[in-house]
């Protein structure tokens, strides 16, 4: 999961690169580890789950909120600090961040398959 991420961040970084310059693709990059970081994030949540006991229903539905706002957090938060504090280039983040994501969405389709 995090490999086809950090392989379509990587792609993404390059076109930047050949296209617009360093700059742009340092942003792009920027914006694919903010989508990497809220990956490990959710499996780190998960794996923390999973070994530990089991859950009631609502103990689980409490973890699923939690995790899913401190992911909303770490995104805005990175967010910032690569928009606001790093002044880095907007569009390029923003697509560097749809490609890692969209490299979850890819290996969630094919890991049902």
């Amino acid at each position: 999961m995090l490999l086809t991420q950090l392989a379509l961040v990587l792609l993404t970084s390059v076109v930047f690169l050949v296209v617009s310059g360093h700059f742009e693709a340092l942003s792009a990059g920027f914006g694919g580890l903010i989508a990497c970081s809220n990956t490990v994030l959710l499996e780190w949540r998960r794996y923390r789950v999973d070994s530990g006991r089991a859950l009631s229903a609502g103990a689980s539905l409490r973890v699923l909120y939690r995790s899913a706002l401190e992911r909303f957090l770490l995104v805005a938060m990175l967010f910032v600090l690569g928009m606001g504090v790093l002044q880095l280039a907007p569009l390029a983040l923003l697509t560097g961040f749809i490609a890692g994501q969209l490299g979850l969405v890819i290996t969630g389709i094919q890991r049902k398959n």
